[in-house]
């Protein structure tokens, strides 16, 4: 300590420029990477690593360990920023996407049912598969369109592209909104969720023609194709799988060859031709059944089943014929009467699903109308199936007929106004919610399941669901207003003036104009009725009804429009009762012959009061016909009068029911039975009042 006080101390600065000196003197011997070691580690390979060190290694390791996403080999990974991942996303090759599209004949607003694709496919249409890119163009989707649909060249690009709700069935489809540069690639794989729906083309103005293309038509051309193995033609697999069906059925192993000599006594009514233009000649050909549908080309007759292959097949022919034009519906050629209409409708019944409704009985009409447009699991095409709430019944059809009955009469009184014959109500609020057009479709589904008629329609309405066209001819109809009444026998039309001003008369008011003033009022009256007919003739439209009704208009008329009274009488309800009768010539077998002659009364009682009828609950006949049945209405085919029957029982005993004062008779109306209690009806009064309580009370299925 002594020695060291007598050493001579070093300033700062010759410290450190001895220092520097050293570090010089260790930096030119010790290499690079031993330098890097030993920013680690103390000089030698002897030397350990410092406490700090191996903390800060263990540290790594167990953040490493921890969070192995942010830290990999003991480092932090480095991060990205957000923009360089939307680059490397946007540097991401994109690849092409199919979608799969649908081209529909016209401007609809729901979906073609499954069983309607093979006629679109047919007629060059109907559902195809494309591929697109992104960078895609609306410019280069319709030239890719045109070139996958001929028939797209028509529409010069007056189309737009449609997706489907979710359900089954005829869904309602909504535009899908253009941007500013229309349809993209990109845009329509995001609306498709990458082709996973399909997207429907719907024309904006244009029809296209619905007629079978030739199996050479350019549409087919990338199609697979194979020869028929009966009569050698040469078509797509889709139209074999279809013509297969008809020709082996109807083709006979004895074919009789005939050669070119005797092309000109070929008798056309005994064979079927289908001339292809490269493997079938006329010489090929298969033999026909008997039938009585006429090809439109031709005018040959052919079975029911073959005249579609044929007619597609016919307009190649190079015989000299001529072409008319094909009819829209060929298969309502065989509709001559009401009945066969009848029968067309429950054709069209799709069977696959039911439609089923939960009304309260208690507000029948109005649930019916909410309940009827909220559906979206079905359509009123498939069967209709009817629960009342409270009620254990199961439908099996009278509670349909029950439902129909109260519908079709409902919408009579709801949004119909008139004495007899009946037109629309202007009413804005219930066109506003489509009620209408909820309307037609009840009237159509009630036709074609059982239900009633509507028989109360004003014949210029139906003229105009025909045709869309007004008949100038019943303009003076008294109906269509009052005012037409009072001006027609006016002497003076000053105190008419405002009236007749109101109607959008802008002529001179005067007697010698009468007759112009009297077609302005009466056209005033219905052209403020037409939105309310065309949206009910929409909802005819769901089973093709409308279609029919214009090729069969007076076929129709009498489903529609008011006539003879067809209303349930007395005599229809008694004419087809079944009673189970007791032996002839005891007590019993006499007290129901009473029962039988009371029930007679009754009805005809009912009937004679029903002009007087003001009440809404007062009893009429259709109202004993609906309590027994479920329906009000006569049936509409005759076969189905010809089997009606209504069993009639008679309970002498009340063994169900002991120990009581008064029984009430019951009703099945699924079987179609009734079952008075004898001994609560000994006389008429008794009978009367017995039945007019269960008529009113006794509708549902809730008794114990």
């Amino acid at each position: 300590m002594f020695g060291m006080e007598n050493q001579p101390q070093l300033n700062s600065a010759e410290t450190q420029e001895r220092a520097r000196q050293l570090l010089a003197l260790i930096s030119s011997v010790i290499p690079p990477q031993e330098q890097r070691q030993g920013s680690q580690y103390e000089t030698g390979n002897s030397s350990r690593p410092t406490g700090s060190q191996i903390a800060h290694s263990s540290v790594q390791y167990e953040m490493a360990r921890s969070f192995p996403g942010l830290f990999r080999n003991g480092r932090k990974r480095p991060s990205t920023s957000v923009s360089s991942r939307f680059a490397s996303l946007s540097n991401k090759k994109w690849k092409p996407f199919d979608l799969s599209i649908f081209l529909l004949s016209s401007n609809d607003e729901l979906t073609p049912l499954p069983s309607d694709e093979l006629a679109f496919m047919q007629a060059g249409l109907g559902k195809r598969t494309v591929s697109l890119d992104r960078d895609l163009t609306h410019v280069e989707l319709s030239r890719l369109l045109q070139a996958t649909y001929p028939k797209m060249v028509e529409l010069q690009d007056r189309w737009l592209l449609y997706k489907a709700g979710g359900g089954n069935g005829r869904r309602k489809m909504s535009a899908i909104p253009l941007e500013a540069e229309g349809y993209t690639g990109a845009m329509l794989r995001k609306v498709s969720g990458g082709g996973k729906s399909t997207l429907y083309i719907v024309p904006l103005q244009d029809e296209l023609d619905l007629s079978p293309l030739p199996a050479n038509a350019p549409e087919f051309a990338l199609m697979p194709k194979a020869s028929c193995k009966h009569c050698f033609a040469e078509m797509p697999l889709q139209m074999l799988a279809l013509h297969d069906c008809k020709c082996a059925s109807h083709t006979s192993p004895d074919l009789e060859i005939i050669s070119d000599d005797d092309d000109d006594d070929v008798q056309f009514p005994e064979v079927l031709q289908t001339p292809v233009p490269v493997q079938m000649t006329e010489e090929d050909h298969c033999p026909q059944q008997k039938g009585d549908v006429q090809c439109p080309i031709c005018g040959i007759s052919f079975p029911v089943l073959l005249i579609e292959e044929h007619a597609s097949h016919c307009g190649q022919r190079t015989e000299d014929t001529t072409s008319p034009e094909r009819e829209l519906h060929p298969e309502t050629d065989d509709i001559s009467c009401e009945e066969d209409v009848i029968m067309w409708l429950k054709s069209k019944v799709d069977t696959s699903k039911t439609f089923e409704l939960c009304v309260s009985r208690d507000n029948m009409f109005e649930r019916g109308l909410k309940l009827w447009k909220r559906n979206k699991k079905a359509t009123p095409i498939n069967p209709l199936r009817i629960k009342f709430l409270g009620e254990a019944g199961i439908d099996t059809g009278a509670l349909r007929k029950e439902f129909l009955t109260t519908m079709v009469s409902g919408i009579e009184q709801r949004l119909f106004e008139g004495v007899k014959s009946k037109m629309p109500k202007y009413s804005v609020n219930d066109f506003d919610e489509e009620l209408f057009r909820i309307a037609g479709e009840i009237f159509a589904t009630s036709i074609a399941q059982g239900g009633p008629a509507p028989r109360f329609l004003q014949r210029w309405c139906y003229n105009f669901l025909v045709s869309g066209k007004l008949s100038l001819d019943q303009v003076r109809d008294p109906s269509l207003s009052p005012l037409i009444t009072t001006v027609a026998e006016a002497s003076d039309m000053t105190d008419y003036i405002a009236d007749i001003m109101d109607c959008g008369y802008t002529g001179k008011i005067d007697m010698e104009h009468k007759e112009n003033i009297l077609r302005a009022i009466g056209l005033h009256v219905m052209t403020k009725r037409m939105p309310m007919l065309q949206q009910l003739r929409e909802g005819l439209d769901l089973y093709g009804f409308s279609q029919v009704m214009q090729a069969k208009t007076e076929e129709c008329r009498s489903l529609f429009v008011a006539g003879d009274d067809e209303s349930v009488d007395s005599y229809y309800i008694t004419s087809h009762l079944a009673p189970v009768m007791s032996e002839r010539g005891c007590n019993k077998h006499h007290k129901e012959t009473q029962i039988l002659e009371h029930f007679q009364d009754f009805l005809h009682e009912l009937e004679v009061a029903e002009p007087d009828a003001t009440s809404e609950d007062i009893t009429t006949v259709p109202s004993v016909m609906q309590w027994i049945t479920g329906q009000a209405h006569r049936h509409l085919l005759l076969s189905d009068r010809q089997n009606f029957k209504i069993t009639v029982k008679f309970d002498h005993d009340c063994h169900k029911m002991p120990n009581h004062t008064i029984c009430y008779p019951t009703v099945s109306a699924c079987t179609d039975t009734i079952t008075f209690p004898v001994a609560h009806m000994s006389d008429y009064e008794s009978f009367k009042n017995v039945m007019t309580t269960a008529i009113k009370y006794g509708a549902g299925f809730d008794r114990a």
